[in-house]
């Protein structure tokens, strides 16, 4: 056939197609994130041609209609051209190159948009326009006038050096107001973000806020990389830096392939337009300082940005003709299978999929990264052995040589008390890294357990450092006197009322301090650096002891709260809860503890401050939370979502069970928030047989369940409360009450919000404290 006589059909896709890309699945985070990878994409663009490169996210709130929510994405880049923007917004094209950036694809502003709402602003402009550039995507307009057209504007700017984007999502879907508006899935949203971004807020500068409030990157809690042990005269470093150069290649910025070096056209694909690009595998891997069955893990990212999290396919080995099946190394020396190897891999050559949540995996280029992490063979030397495979030297082996076993002490650098591994109060301790505590940021607090589970019966010969207050000397500095270092009748009249004194103890200060602590349980919240203007700071933890004999201070005076300076300015004070004090009178174990901490700065300042006014500067350093109806409301909603977690397993032995004991409307509620806030590719039927669908349920619900099966929730399942072990059936229904009444008080507020009282408000905080206090641990 001539050329001339070539015939063609019209193949331009219909404008339903825009409005049909909003049933793609991708979960609210994802979405966002599509829109903020394009604003990072530009500031990596220009570079330090910006002060501080900021994206700030406005999420609805719920006392907007859904008429009148919006969700903004806003940054101040560079701002873009009207051809710029036209490209932009235009299904299926995209500025950004395979390689080199965090939006790949020009659907991926398409797609998010249209899953959140109908209609689609960009407003933009660089510094000296006149003008800002304002776009309207309206899905509805167009799929009615059949012509993909977008009508624009010029708005005069009152300040010419302004520049920036912000895109304005509205006529938004109801079942994503419905989930956006909950400050739960605002949560998880800034969780993911701060997760997923972690590098580029913390290294390179950039920030993000989600309603005003930052939002803060996850940053690893790892042992620092000096520390060390030993395996067979071979120091191994708690922290492995991996930086591996590839050749430089040709990338094809139409389809990705690689070619070699002198290629003209794409071997994959035949497109001319390559680029010379640098390639490389770098990073670290390293011992977090806490086992954790699900967080661990190596993050794998492209371009400063998370596409792997916590991805453990490093820990499995597969012989290199693939014929027989993954064999899992690690974790699998612990009876529960729990692992601390984590990492952050850059492999920017490898191409992720369009959802940006894997890699393309069948590719040398990821098998690269792979070999690079953890080596050819497998990581038991044994195994290696049999199957005449040479030794593993990867760094992954290093540190699974080195740190495999979950063996208390400095020999693994596992937290212990002399008797077993702290593994709960490690993972406490990183919760307190995560809120920022700074005594946490170090890795001390759990090298100085890991040291002491080594040493239980050596004496404490650290010599006194400059203005240091010995144990024993009471709580005045050295070379000082204080007014509780005085006797007595020193002090005043020495009347009855003074605490009688208790003959001294024969076993040393420490040995007295370690008797109470092993005794006691820890205070987290209260526990921490403080720092008051003109008092100076201390260091508190604080621990309530359950005594049947008096606890005694350094002056051998009896008292229900006692405190020493064991190495300044750590203040150490221990708070007997069974003194009649507390038992009897209904004092509350924290504002006591808070009035022995306030009296030593006092006394340590010489202060004339009233104690009133230091306790309350203490109470609002607190990390308790605020006895606010939005404080007391965000706790009740992180412990029902706890409960809700721990209840997943006991609920995956009997699924249908446990769905028949829901009613009607709460069942409806489950599919639909399941429907609205699942992660992307979770399937409906896997969620109902692994007791998944709980984490959807309405907090009535929960409390129902406990009610109606508390023998599958007791015993330390969910709660830790006994209850088949107790015979008589009075007995039992009591130990439900008791559970249930604060459940219900949490499920309430998280259902409800209703207006509470000063009173109300604090019952739900002794609510909170006995749900919190009942929980075992979520693993």
């Amino acid at each position: 056939m001539h050329v001339n006589d070539r015939r063609f059909i019209d193949v331009t896709p219909h404008t339903k197609i825009l409005a049909v890309l909003g049933d793609i699945e991708f979960a609210h985070w994802q979405c966002i994130a599509e829109l903020v990878d394009n604003a990072f994409d530009e500031f990596q663009t220009a570079r330090n041609e910006l002060h501080r490169p900021t994206v700030s996210i406005t999420l609805p709130a719920a006392t907007h209609s859904r008429s009148e929510a919006t969700i903004t994405v806003k940054d101040n880049g560079r701002g873009m051209s009207l051809n710029a923007v036209a490209k932009a917004v235009s299904a299926g094209w995209s500025s950004n190159g395979r390689h080199g950036a965090l939006g790949l694809f020009g659907m991926g502003f398409n797609i998010s948009t249209a899953r959140l709402g109908r209609r689609t602003t960009v407003r933009t402009s660089r510094a000296g326009d006149a003008d800002w550039i304002e776009v309207d995507l309206d899905l509805k307009a167009i799929t009615e006038s059949k012509r993909f057209e977008a009508p624009y504007r010029l708005t005069p700017k009152t300040n010419p050096t302004e520049h920036g984007t912000t895109i304005t999502i509205s006529d938004l879907k109801s079942e994503q107001y419905d989930a956006l508006k909950r400050v739960q899935t605002q949560n998880v949203i800034r969780q993911k973000l701060g997760d997923v971004y972690s590098y580029l807020l913390s290294k390179r500068g950039f920030s993000l806020f989600i309603n005003s409030k930052p939002v803060k990157p996850r940053l690893p809690c790892i042992w620092d990389e000096k520390r060390v042990v030993t395996r067979q005269g071979v120091d191994i470093n708690a922290v492995q830096h991996i930086d591996v150069p590839l050749t430089d290649k040709l990338a094809c910025m139409s389809c990705g392939h690689w070619s070699a070096v002198g290629s003209e056209i794409c071997e994959e694909c035949g497109s001319n337009d390559l680029a010379l690009r640098q390639r490389r595998i770098w990073g670290w891997i390293g011992v977090q300082r806490y086992f954790h069955k699900t967080d661990y893990g190596i993050d794998f990212l492209r371009n400063g940005r998370k596409i792997l999290l916590k991805d453990k396919r490093v820990f499995y080995w597969s012989d290199e003709d693939g014929l027989d099946e993954p064999e899992l190394e690690y974790p699998i020396d612990a009876k529960t299978a729990v692992g601390r190897i984590v990492g952050e891999i850059h492999c920017d050559h490898v191409n992720p999929n369009y959802q940006k949540n894997a890699f393309e995996f069948e590719t040398h280029e990821w098998n690269q990264v792979l070999r690079a992490v953890r080596g050819t063979s497998p990581l038991r030397p044994k195994v290696a052995k049999k199957r005449e495979l040479p030794e593993n030297d990867s760094p992954l082996a290093r540190l699974y040589a080195g740190f495999r076993r979950q063996d208390p002490g400095l020999n693994y650098l596992v937290p212990g008390d002399g008797h077993v591994a702290l593994h709960d109060k490690a993972r406490e301790w990183a919760n307190k890294f995560r809120a920022g505590e700074l005594e946490y940021q170090s890795d001390q607090i759990w090298y100085e357990a890991a040291y002491s589970h080594d040493h239980q019966n050596d004496s404490d010969d650290v010599p006194a450092e400059p203005g240091e207050i010995l144990p024993g000397l009471g709580t005045g500095p050295i070379g000082g006197t204080s007014p509780l270092d005085e006797p007595p009748d020193a002090r005043g009249t020495g009347s009855a009322e003074e605490p009688p004194v208790v003959e001294r103890p024969e076993e040393s200060l420490d040995k007295r301090l370690s008797a109470y602590r092993t005794k006691g349980t820890r205070l987290v919240d209260l526990s921490g650096r403080y720092h008051v203007p003109d008092l100076g700071e201390v260091e508190l933890n604080v621990w309530v002891v359950n005594a049947s004999a008096p606890l005694v201070n350094a002056m051998s005076n009896a008292a229900p709260v006692v405190s020493f300076m064991v190495r300044a300015p750590r203040l150490e004070i221990f708070v007997n809860a069974s003194d009649h004090l507390f038992t009897q009178h209904g004092a509350d174990v924290r504002d006591l503890a808070l009035v022995e901490a306030a009296d030593f700065l006092r006394n340590r300042a010489r202060s004339t401050r009233p104690l009133a006014a230091i306790i309350s500067e203490l109470r609002h350093r607190t990390t308790s939370p605020r006895l606010t109806p939005g404080a007391m409301a965000e706790e009740a909603e992180r412990l029902l979502e706890q409960v809700r977690q721990l209840m997943v397993v006991p609920i995956s032995g009997e699924p249908e069970g446990f769905w028949e004991l829901l009613t009607l409307s709460e069942r409806v509620d489950v599919e639909r928030r399941f429907a609205v806030e699942a992660m992307t590719g979770a399937a409906w039927d896997e969620a109902f047989r692994s007791g998944e669908f709980i984490t959807f349920a309405p907090a009535s619900a929960l409390v129902r369940l406990v009610q109606r099966r508390p023998e599958a929730f007791l015993d330390g399942q969910v709660f830790r409360r006994p209850y088949a072990s107790l015979k008589d059936q009075g007995v039992r229904d009591l130990v439900v009450e008791r559970l249930v009444n604060p459940l219900s008080d949490l499920a309430l507020l998280e259902e409800h919000r209703p207006k509470l009282d000063q009173d109300e408000l604090t019952r739900i905080r002794l609510s909170c404290r006995l749900i919190g206090r009942d929980l075992t641990e979520l693993q």
